[in-house]
């Protein structure tokens, strides 16, 4: 099963030699989300989620308004993992922590992989509301619906969703105001993936990632739109492979996913 951190009872490695396959969901998003995925997984990989403040199985907690705070909260969970294998893998802003962490991972000399930016918007670039405008509760509701993965019942129902809205107003915060420091870049392999119908980021944003590492860069345009490894099981299983792939990848070799053409 995926390990869910902090888990206190978690042990470092349940399979000394497997890389430590990192997922971070994106934002308004629980680990939950990377439940059953280690079922698409080789035994050479060995998958964690990590679960942020104020989501999911951490709903007592409060939800990080620092973006230094919570990576410093994500290296706490990652390092007893350091002296094995790391790759990182983050869905939406998740790739932005994911490639923030790796930064760090780095330069304590605990080098990364690989990181994979799942349906990702560009580590160099931000959207969303400007700097300091607070938005209402419809509007973090609509923009919830424009995003596609909160199912409706959810969002219909107000008491559910006032409960929700701290974690959601602390992670579009982060998400809204974060900004690239030039000159931040990884010595890993990075290889995004794009939902060829995703509305949220476009496929340009997701070509950036290119400009993130001095390592090796690939992408894949796939079918499917923002949420596309969490809508079909057999998504999540193409997307699952072409990861292994990349992680036991020897040179001259080619990952197998079925790439989408990229549009003209």
């Amino acid at each position: 099963m995926v390990t869910f951190l902090p888990s206190p009872s978690a042990p470092a490695a349940r399979r000394p030699g497997a890389t430590a396959l990192f997922c971070l969901p994106g934002a308004g998003a629980s680990a939950r989300l990377f439940a059953g995925w280690d079922e698409d997984l080789p035994a050479t990989v060995e998958a964690f989620a990590f679960e942020r403040p104020g989501h999911g199985l951490r709903t007592d907690e409060e939800p990080h308004t620092d973006l230094d705070a919570l990576l410093a909260d994500l290296m706490d969970a990652v390092r007893p993992h350091a002296g094995r294998p790391l790759a990182l893998l983050g869905h939406s802003f998740g790739a932005v922590l994911a490639f923030e962490l790796a930064l760090r991972l780095e330069r304590e000399g605990a080098p990364v992989r690989h990181v994979f930016p799942v349906a990702a918007r560009a580590a160099a670039g931000r959207t969303g509301s400007a700097p300091g405008q607070q938005p209402t509760d419809e509007e973090l509701r609509s923009r919830l619906r424009s995003l596609g993965g909160t199912p409706a019942p959810v969002l219909d129902d107000e008491e559910l969703f006032e409960l929700l809205l701290p974690a959601l107003r602390a992670d579009f915060a982060l998400t809204d105001t974060y900004r690239h420091r030039a000159g931040d870049v990884l010595d890993c392999a990075v290889t995004a993936f794009a939902g060829a119908d995703d509305t949220v980021v476009p496929w340009a944003a997701v070509r950036a990632w290119g400009a993130c590492t001095r390592g090796r860069f690939t992408v894949h345009r796939v079918p499917g739109g923002h949420f596309f490894p969490f809508a079909h099981r057999s998504a999540r299983a193409d997307l699952l492979r072409t990861i292994a792939e990349e992680l036991d990848r020897r040179p001259g070799t080619v990952p197998g996913w079925p790439d989408t053409p990229e549009p003209s």
